[in-house]
């Protein structure tokens, strides 16, 4: 079981994540969140429809995860990101929650200043100590962990509302909860890496690097 969240008319860069799984994972069950004017991405198994605000796309993400209500284990995953590999996420998961361990950039400086936004409690301080999850890819055993990030969601600042907001009910979860770690460098490689780690299960092209993800003709 595989969920992403999109919503927009450009659908090339989850059509192209979808055929990747499509092509190690066959049998997958692949859930589309969206809302009710994005389109279909091509093979999808099901199509759930949410209603939120896209200036504050990462809380209602969590928001409709928690929505979708599903019972058994699933990867919740970002469009930007390629499988090379099968993955069963039911049989890799050992507890109740997997996250995404940060493996690279950990003694990076935090910056400070995003997207117009002030996160001045967290300047000085190195990237790993600040968000030593990422929220591109997490295993949960059912819909009840999205609840529990939802509702600690709601009572962050304005501004985690725009950005870091699913990093921070990550990294404060782990503080209540027994945390799977799933290495970065095989589960969301960036491809600057893979000289250093060349078979991961997935490569992420986050940021920039999306001009570098391949398309969907190009797994075809």
């Amino acid at each position: 079981m595989f969920v992403f969240f999109h919503v927009g008319e450009d659908i090339a860069q989850p059509t192209a994540m979808v055929q990747s799984i499509r092509q190690h994972n066959p049998n997958a069950t692949i859930v589309q969140v969206t809302d009710d004017q994005t389109p279909a991405v091509p093979s999808v198994s099901r199509v759930f429809v949410s209603h939120g605000n896209r200036q504050f796309l990462m809380q209602w993400r969590t928001n409709a995860f928690a929505e979708l209500g599903l019972s058994e284990p699933a990867m919740y995953m970002d469009t930007d990101m390629i499988v090379r590999h099968p993955i069963d996420p039911a049989a890799l998961l050992e507890d109740v929650v997997a996250m995404t361990r940060r493996d690279f950039n950990r003694e990076a400086m935090f910056n400070p200043r995003q997207r117009g936004q002030d996160y001045f409690e967290y300047a000085g301080l190195k990237l790993d100590k600040v968000y030593p999850y990422v929220g591109c890819c997490t295993i949960t055993a059912d819909w009840g962990v999205w609840a529990d990030l939802a509702e600690m969601y709601n009572v962050l600042p304005d501004k985690f509302r725009v950005w870091y907001g699913d990093q921070e009910v990550l990294r404060e979860y782990a503080k209540r909860v027994a945390v799977q770690p799933l290495p970065e460098a095989h589960y969301a490689c960036l491809p600057e890496y893979l000289p250093r780690h060349p078979d991961p299960a997935i490569v992420h092209y986050k940021g920039a690097r999306k001009a570098l993800m391949p398309s969907a003709a190009a797994l075809a």
